[in-house]
């Protein structure tokens, strides 16, 4: 197939009572949502970014932004989702095995971490790949615009929680 997947990051409301976030839209579609479609009563709905503000972990959050887009012609295990209750690599993990291929990226499969060994680093290395994921192929511009989103959203989402801890502060 040739046909191009298209990435976005949109804007999703949470039905967890959580504040809105963005999310990564696949062909129109979710993808925690396509998940939990794909794989029911797992938990994979309203699994959220590892892109998205609020990583407790400075390191995981490193590992994260260095493996979304990995270098020309190589390819990372990246966490992409994780539930929203923890914010870390603890809890759920669904991870992309993902390539740079100069004009393309692809995840090649998706699949949910299964590393024992706690250690930031090592995420990905233990992987229970999905087997009714397909494969998705970007445009690698759009994919680019997708990471630019999630950045320029975690810096207003991080001048947002910092004017409320200084506000505050003040007040107490």
């Amino acid at each position: 197939k040739n046909e191009m997947n298209k990435i976005k990051a949109e804007i999703d409301k949470s039905e967890y009572g959580y504040d809105d976030f963005l999310n990564y839209r696949i062909d129109g579609i979710w993808l925690d949502e396509k998940l939990d479609i794909l794989y029911p009563n797992n938990w994979y709905g309203g699994t959220i970014p590892t892109l998205s503000f609020g990583m407790e972990i400075k390191k995981e959050e490193e590992i994260v932004w260095e493996r979304i887009l990995p270098k020309e012609n190589s390819k990372s295990n990246c966490p992409i989702l994780m539930c929203p209750d923890d914010c870390d690599f603890s809890c759920t993990l669904i991870i992309a095995e993902v390539e740079d291929c100069e004009n393309t990226v692809k995840w090649h499969r998706l699949g949910i971490d299964k590393t024992i060994e706690y250690n930031a680093e090592k995420v990905g290395s233990e992987v229970e790949w999905f087997d009714k994921v397909n494969s998705f192929e970007f445009k690698k511009s759009d994919y680019e615009v997708m990471i630019t989103q999630f950045q320029n959203q975690l810096k207003i989402d991080k001048e947002k929680w910092e004017r409320r801890n200084r506000n505050y502060l003040k007040e107490n």
